[in-house]
């Protein structure tokens, strides 16, 4: 233990493993521009896009407020998301005013002001928190090196810029997202951003952040998601989480330390041993979850300043109404990690009046982060029409644990061992939170149970802001197991129980850190001894990226033709992108993701509509019905493509009168897939062909 101390306290070891992180952080983005293609121009204006319109007038923000945090991570963070809900609110601005102006000038304004008064202070400096190099952890640099390399893994390194290379792998997700950064780069659609005439509720205020850069500046949309998002989802989640740790521990000199022990956990294992999905929502941040989750991990350490002020009585308006709009902000980023905020703060909230430890009164800023939830949710992601992507019921007993590698056999094992089904689900329950807690299960579940006994015993204090934390991993994980919210994205409520059951395990031991009693003695040798094991699951994990890293790296490969685009189609997007109308809308018969034996209208999956629109920055016909429409809308499907097929049928002669009906401007054959023979007309004239494309521009009315 000596050795270890000294090692630790060993400033030029220190250095050197902090130097060499940062290092290959940077080599790993150099990889990506030289390698995989990245667009070197667009990555610089979207990280000053960050600094000039996001960052620096998100710090402005938080001085005008007199908003004052403890550490330099703190302020970059709180700053980060204000400037985040800033760009937020001044797009909706520009959509009200049908105008760009305010989207131009207010970030660079507010980044002056934060300028010039930094100038006018005698420190000098850009955080009210002077940053010390000898003091950031090295431990935290590791954890960022490996967040990145996680990141990049499935998204830069699986993503061949188009221009490059003959065929592109293409990830419908990604494509269904890049699609939306397209779609709101031209402004906010009253309906549907896929789906033409119909309201569809979803989180869009990432895609909305990442589209101001494509409206303002020209950067394409993949170049947003695929190079620059792995870094900026590195730098939010790596942020949020040493932040987390930091303000809500004991010792915040091992915040480092302990973000690195969670990426060494492998958390939530699933469909293989080594795969964590918590990781793949929060670090390849599918569906904009790591952002979520970042926010809710900033909110806990928020709340936790401000209910302090609260409870003193003093001057805490301010804070309250950067809560408020920060719930706005995250529910906008993801509705259910908002969900599980507020429902966890009014079971706090009424077990604290229970226990008469929490006053009434607390009830009225509760109210005020209720509604603020509620006016983003219904107004902006919900709506007249909208549904559950899977169906009509929002409640769906466990199906969460169908998408678990273990599900399948371990039933099989246990039905044939002729045990009751009651008992089969207890050992089901159990096998799952191992895999979903990994190394932490053990000292997790001691500390919360231990925590539980003793507030509610009275032998501890009853501290909101802790009992809080307790209540969003209860709550959470309770969602995870009885929502059925689109498909298996229930996911979402559950990785919030996921990424604080550290925090409680920390706790745990900071409680316990006098005790030298053969129990915690044994507890602490059996998180080690999970932790090495999640670290080797981790490793495998990136063995096998990398080799799928190497080979998509050869832009001499063939894709699977489902799940690709060749460079014959991105230059026929190009071509509509530079000679078209922006408000242009698309017909495309490239509307399965997989083969035809394998294709039916029934199944949301395989009905993805918007390859096209990702790359051509345009609206498509039936665009997004893949995914937006609820299981029991197939029928509206199957219209809608039946109806499209309509505009390829050479032997219609009214398909001209259908398409100028739609609203259709142009029709792309893809004959890649289809051979349809020439559909030229009066109604169809021809404007553009190569190997794979056609594209027709319909005419006038005649």
């Amino acid at each position: 233990m000596e050795t270890l101390n000294n090692l630790y306290k060993n400033t030029v070891l220190n250095t050197a493993v902090k130097c060499i992180a940062i290092c290959a952080m940077v080599v790993m983005v150099v990889v990506g521009v030289t390698v995989y293609k990245a667009n070197v121009t667009g990555l610089a204006i979207l990280i000053l896009f960050t600094v000039v319109y996001v960052q620096l007038p998100g710090l402005m923000i938080l001085r005008l407020l007199s908003m004052k945090m403890r550490h330099i991570s703190t302020t970059l963070c709180a700053g980060f998301f204000a400037g985040w809900a800033f760009v937020t609110l001044q797009y909706f601005i520009s959509d009200l005013t049908e105008s760009n102006i305010v989207l131009y000038c207010i970030g660079p304004i507010f980044t002056i002001a934060y300028i010039a008064s930094v100038i006018k202070q005698k420190e000098r400096r850009i955080c009210s928190n002077r940053f010390h190099f000898n003091r950031l952890s090295a431990a935290f640099c590791v954890f960022a090196a490996l967040a990145l390399f996680y990141a990049l893994l499935s998204t830069q390194y699986l993503y061949l810029s188009p221009a490059e290379s003959d065929f592109t792998y293409m990830n419908a997700d990604k494509a269904y997202h890049i699609g939306l950064i397209d779609s709101l780069s031209h402004g906010w659609p009253l309906v549907s951003l896929w789906v033409q005439g119909r309201i569809i509720k979803y989180h869009v205020f990432t895609e909305l952040l990442l589209s101001v850069p494509v409206r303002l500046f020209g950067v394409t949309a993949d170049v947003a998601f695929f190079s620059f998002n792995p870094i900026l989802t590195t730098y939010v989640f790596g942020l949020s989480t040493y932040v987390l740790f930091r303000e809500l521990l004991g010792r915040p000199e091992r915040a480092g330390l302990c973000s690195l022990i969670v990426m060494l956990s492998n958390l939530y294992l699933t469909r293989s041993i080594h795969t964590s999905l918590a990781f793949h929502f929060a670090l390849i941040n599918d569906n904009a979850v790591g952002y979520g989750i970042s926010g809710a991990m900033l909110f806990l350490v928020l709340f936790k300043d401000w209910y302090k002020k609260y409870e003193s009585n003093e001057g805490h308006i301010k804070e309250l109404l950067f809560l408020t709009a920060f719930t706005m902000l995250l529910t906008g980023i993801k509705g259910p990690i908002a969900m599980v905020l507020v429902l966890s703060l009014w079971g706090t909230f009424i077990i604290g009046f229970i226990l008469r430890k929490v006053s009434f009164r607390t009830a009225l800023p509760l109210l005020l982060l209720s509604i603020a939830f509620l006016v983003v949710y219904v107004l902006v992601m919900g709506g007249k029409g909208t549904s559950n992507g899977s169906g009509d019921s929002i409640f769906a007993f466990a199906t969460i644990a169908n998408i678990a590698f273990f599900h399948d056999p371990l039933i099989l094992f246990m039905k044939g061992m002729g045990l009751p089904k009651i008992i089969r689900l207890a050992v089901m329950l159990v096998v799952f939170m191992i895999f979903l807690l990994t190394a932490f299960i053990l000292p997790f579940t001691i500390g919360y149970i231990r925590e539980m006994i003793l507030v509610f015993s009275g032998r501890k204090d009853y501290d909101f802001s802790r009992v809080l934390v307790y209540a969003c991993f209860l709550v959470g994980l309770a969602l995870l197991f009885v929502m059925n919210y689109s498909g298996h994205s229930q996911v979402y409520f559950g990785l919030v129980a996921v990424f604080l059951a550290p925090l409680i395990t920390f706790w745990f031991f900071e409680d316990m850190e006098g005790n030298r009693s053969a129990l915690m003695r044994i507890v602490r040798a059996i998180f080690v001894i999970c932790l090495i094991l999640t670290s080797l699951t981790l490793l495998t994990h990136f063995k096998g990226m990398i080799g799928s890293a190497i080979y998509h790296s050869d832009d001499s490969i063939e894709y699977n033709l489902y799940m690709s685009i060749s460079d014959e189609e991105y230059n026929a997007m190009m071509w509509i992108n530079e000679n078209t109308p922006e408000d242009s809308l698309l017909a495309t018969d490239r509307y399965s993701s997989v083969p035809p034996a394998e294709y039916n209208y029934e199944n949301r999956w395989t009905n993805r509509f918007f390859l096209y629109a990702t790359y051509a920055n345009r609206f498509c016909y039936i665009a997004g019905s893949g995914y937006n429409l609820p299981a029991g809308d197939w029928v509206i499907r199957k219209e809608m493509i039946e109806t499209n097929e309509q505009l390829y049928d050479p032997a219609n002669k009214a398909r001209g009168d259908l398409a100028r009906e739609l609203g259709v401007d142009y029709v792309i054959v893809s004959k890649r897939f289809n051979d349809r023979g020439s559909l030229k007309s009066d109604d169809y004239i021809p404007c553009y062909s190569n190997e794979d494309i056609d594209i027709y521009e319909i005419s006038g009315d005649n």
